[in-house]
C-alpha cells in the first residue's frame, strides 16, 4: 500500500498525519508508517477510540501523537495541524482518509444527509490539503499526500449516489493536485479500495 509513497522520500524519522486514525484502512496505515520507522499524528473524532488505537500502537519504537479532528471543521483541521508540527516540528506525508458511506435513493435523500457526506467525504479531503501543503512545502525536503477515494470513485451502482459524487470528486481533485505539486517534489496518490471490512 505503500509503495507509491514518494521514491525519494525516506520514511524513517519523517512524521504522517492521518485522520481516520482510530479503525480501519487509517490504522493499517498508521501501523504500516509506524513499522518504517515514521512519527505519527492520529486524528480521529472518536477520542476514546483514538486513545485505545494509540495504547495498542506503543510496542513500536516510532513516535505517536493523537489529536481530535472533525474534518468537517476547517478551524479543527487547522488545529490538528498546529498540533502536529508542535510535537514534531515538520509534517512530510498527510493522508486525508476519514469517510462516511451513505446510500440513497433521489428525491428521497435529505439534503442535510448530502451536506453530511459532502463535508466528510469531499471538503474534509481539501481542508487536509490546504491546511497541510504549505508545511510541506516550507521544510523544502518533499513529501506526499494521499487521499483515500474508494472504487467507488471510478463505476456506479444504483442507490449510490451521495457516496458516488463524493469519490468521483476525491478522484479527480487528487489527480488534479498531482499535476500540480510533482514538479515542487509533493507527491499525491489517491487510493481507491473496493470492500473492505470496516466501520465506515
Amino acid at each position: 500500500m505503500l509503495t507509491a509513497i514518494n521514491p525519494g522520500l525516506f520514511i524513517l524519522g519523517k512524521t504522517a498525519f492521518i485522520t481516520g486514525a482510530a479503525s480501519g484502512i487509517g490504522l493499517a496505515l498508521t501501523k504500516a508508517l509506524c513499522a518504517r520507522g515514521a512519527n505519527v499524528m492520529m486524528a480521529d473524532i472518536d477520542a476514546g477510540a483514538l486513545k485505545a488505537a494509540a495504547d495498542e500502537l506503543s510496542q513500536y519504537n516510532s513516535q505517536i501523537a493523537t489529536c481530535t479532528c472533525d474534518v468537517r471543521d476547517a478551524s479543527s483541521v487547522k488545529s490538528a495541524a498546529d498540533a502536529t508540527i508542535a510535537a514534531f516540528g515538520k509534517v512530510h506525508i498527510a493522508v486525508n482518509n476519514a469517510g462516511v458511506g451513505l446510500a440513497g435513493n433521489t428525491g428521497r435523500t435529505d439534503l442535510e444527509d448530502w451536506r453530511w457526506i459532502v463535508d466528510i467525504n469531499l471538503l474534509g479531503v481539501v481542508y487536509g490539503t490546504e491546511a497541510f501543503t504549505p508545511l510541506i512545502r516550507a521544510h523544502g525536503e518533499g513529501g506526499h499526500i494521499i487521499n483515500t477515494a474508494s472504487m467507488a470513485g471510478h463505476f456506479t451502482t444504483a442507490h449510490m449516489s451521495p457516496y458516488h459524487a463524493t469519490k468521483f470528486a476525491v478522484v479527480g481533485y487528487s489527480e488534479s493536485l498531482a499535476q500540480e505539486l510533482t514538479p515542487e517534489n509533493i507527491h499525491v496518490s489517491v487510493l481507491c479500495p473496493t470492500w473492505i471490512k470496516t466501520k465506515i
